[in-house]
């Protein structure tokens, strides 16, 4: 999700530069993320502009992580990325990758109606129970590319750990919201699995009418409960969030969730989302979304 809200190219002077170096031009930008900046890099590959402050070691393991799971390319029916290169550029890191297939679902949303948007939002709730054939080999809870990552025996240690860390970079405003709570609420996995963390339209790619790629796998992928992509793809259809979703693509989203026996999941896991992402104050609507979940703010979008 963009946690880069009121950004400017122009205020980012090293950026210009990068740029420059690359034979960027504004209209090579593709969009804007809450780790990097990506650029259209020819038409076959994409060039990710890490924001200022980024720690190399976030990059390596991102990079590690996609690799691993390029060794199983037939585990899921899309494309994922894949770092072909790593560098620095005027103190920005920068990764190349291949450019995926798709438009981002968000933006169709913008467009789609009738029987071919429900297919879209099914495709794409489908999509987010797939992920979890990358198989990642840990026996604990916890941050997979974080150069500091929370890692624990127990699924529920780490939420509580993780929703702790950033509740209190979010300052004062949430200090009525209990962590351990919030973590008691959902249930110890039968396993550790794969899990994006950032499963929204925005990362989700699609050609005709088919999800044909999932992108970012930024900072933000964990190993923890397979069920918590699912349940954060139908949460995140909230306007806070996903703009161009209406409530008839959250009803429907809603019964899916009903279908698959994880509705019951979904407060107590949009009250720890709500929690882990309360740092991004930068963020106005997601940071709004936040304050509305855990503390009963209303207001519009």
């Amino acid at each position: 999700m963009n946690g880069v809200l009121g950004m400017s190219i122009d205020d980012d002077a090293p950026l210009l530069r990068v740029m420059s170096h690359l034979g960027l031009t504004r209209d090579a930008l593709l969009g804007v993320g809450g780790e990097a900046c990506v650029f259209a890099l020819g038409g076959e590959q994409v060039a990710r502009v890490h924001h200022p402050g980024t720690v190399r070691e976030t990059v390596v393991r991102r990079a590690q992580m996609l690799e691993d799971f390029h060794q199983g390319a037939s585990a899921v029916p899309f494309s994922i990325p894949r770092v072909l290169e790593m560098t620095e550029l005027h103190g920005r890191l920068i990764t190349v990758e291949p450019r995926l297939p798709g438009r981002p679902l968000l933006q169709v949303l913008g467009e789609a109606t009738g029987a071919e948007r429900e297919h879209l939002i099914i495709r794409f709730l489908e999509a987010s129970t797939l992920l979890r054939a990358l198989r990642v080999s840990a026996a604990w809870y916890g941050d997979l590319c974080e150069a500091e990552p929370i890692r624990t025996p127990s699924y529920r240690s780490y939420l509580e750990l993780r929703a702790r860390k950033s509740l209190t970079c979010a300052g004062s405003a949430f200090d009525g919201i209990d962590p351990a709570r919030l973590a008691a609420a959902l249930p110890e996995p039968e396993r550790p699995s794969f899990v994006h963390m950032d499963f929204y339209p925005g990362n989700v790619l699609v050609e005709g009418q088919e999800v044909s790629a999932v992108i970012d796998f930024g900072g933000l992928p964990i190993v923890g409960d397979a069920r918590l992509d699912p349940l954060s793809a139908v949460i995140y259809l909230t306007p806070f969030i996903t703009t161009t979703a209406t409530d008839r693509d959250r009803h429907l989203a809603r019964e899916w969730l009903l279908a698959q026996h994880l509705d019951a999941l979904f407060e107590p896991a949009e009250r720890w989302l709500a929690a882990r992402w309360s740092f991004a104050t930068d963020d106005v609507r997601l940071h709004r979304w936040c304050r509305r979940v855990l503390l009963g703010h209303q207001g519009d979008p």
